[in-house]
């Protein structure tokens, strides 16, 4: 008799189990038949980079500048008084390859008001041309040539960024500063928008920072904070690197998905960010997508989880894709330091939130209903990355 019991206790308990993996992949298959009707459309990465390409020549300060056509449009609109939102569906400029959509007369309200030179205590005003619509880092880029003469007697020069960050927080512009055969990278954000230099270095070949560091530590730094921002901004990503460790498994079992991700994604950061083998962000954003719904059904439908690590690894690397996006047409003199650099920022943000996440999952996972929380959060994180997918592929 307690054997029947028990055997239908078990039955029950089982059943109880595929009802509800069938509930939530039922839930998923109607959730993401709703969003395919839905007339929307999400990207987590939207491209808010510019590039500035400067080089001190003398008494002559030549500054490229690289701006997203998106956010100039924009300005642009909301200077006339319309509203315009920023559509990565929408063409760059309808103007033929090559050429820019908008004249120096209406791009240089935009440089006035966003971009100050000065040569000693003394605002300059550049003289502009060569505009144009270039391709940089596989997307398009509205091209200008800033020409500043720097006065006679100055003995430092100081520039300070400002644009979109009114309409566009987290936009980020990656600058080269050239002056014979030395350089400096950094990154213009809205916190850090400025940066001033010796003219007299910079005549002399030698480095024209006001920070004591070597360029090359001060560069490693700036793109190890890049690389933590990006990952803790990365909303994918992370609840990627969530679900992969909600299902119950053993520590070492962790460390193997762990790593096997961190290998994935490295290798791809610098194919990509080096131009090796790209990938559209079309692509690469819906799959980043999916394999967030991938894993979360896994939690819910395998009894076992096995080869975890094979499926984290084989993900990183379209996830590598994402996170080179940022580094694209950003890769100066120091490319290898950079890359090495952004690469570790990505390592030390992911550990940071692990190292908080993981301790929580050990403990949970004590408890006799944690399977309860398994399914639970993994279906909520399957949604989520459904209605992504979705999305990103209208």
């Amino acid at each position: 008799m307690f054997k029947y019991r028990f055997e239908s206790a078990r039955r029950s308990l089982y059943a109880s189990r595929l009802a509800r993996r069938a509930l939530a992949l039922s839930l998923l298959l109607v959730f993401a038949f709703g969003l395919t009707q839905a007339p929307q459309r999400a990207s987590a990465h939207l491209n808010t980079f510019g590039y500035s390409d400067i080089e001190l020549q003398g008494r002559e300060m030549v500054y490229e500048l690289y701006l997203d056509p998106r956010e100039v449009a924009q300005w642009m609109d909301m200077r006339s008084g319309g509203v315009f939102v920023i559509d990565s569906s929408v063409p760059a400029s309808s103007a033929p390859s090559g050429e820019a959509a908008w004249t120096e007369e209406e791009l240089r309200p935009l440089v006035s008001e966003s971009l100050t030179v000065q040569g000693g205590d003394q605002e300059l005003t550049p003289a502009i041309g060569g505009i144009s619509m270039e391709e940089r880092s596989g997307a398009p880029y509205l091209r200008m040539k800033l020409d500043y003469d720097l006065p006679e007697g100055s003995e430092t020069y100081s520039i300070d960024y400002r644009f979109f960050y009114e309409e566009d927080p987290k936009h980020q512009n990656y600058a080269t500063i050239r002056a014979g055969e030395t350089s400096k990278d950094l990154v213009f954000t809205r916190e850090s928008h400025g940066f001033s230099g010796s003219l007299a270095a910079a005549e002399a070949g030698r480095s024209g920072t006001t920070v004591t560091v070597p360029d090359w530590l001060a560069a490693m730094w700036t793109y190890i904070g890049v690389g933590i921002e990006h990952i803790l901004t990365g909303t994918d990503h992370l609840l990627f690197v969530a679900a992969l460790v909600l299902a119950k498994q053993r520590k070492w079992d962790y460390v193997k998905v762990l790593t096997a991700f961190t290998a994935g994604h490295s290798v791809t950061i610098a194919l990509a960010a080096l131009e090796v083998v790209n990938l559209p962000a079309s692509f690469v954003e819906p799959v980043i997508a999916l394999s967030i719904a991938y894993v979360a059904v896994e939690n819910i439908w395998l009894k076992r989880i096995r080869w975890r690590w094979a499926v984290a690894m084989g993900f990183g690397l379209i996830h590598g894709f994402g996170f080179a996006q940022v580094l694209r047409g950003a890769m100066s003199d120091r490319f290898l330091l950079t890359l090495f650099s952004f690469n570790a920022g990505v390592e030390i943000g992911q550990l940071a939130v692990l190292a908080v996440l993981l301790p929580l999952l050990w403990w949970a996972g004590r408890m006799r209903n944690y399977a309860y929380v398994n399914y639970a959060a993994s279906s909520l994180v399957a949604l989520i990355g459904l209605y992504w997918f979705v999305t990103r592929l209208m």
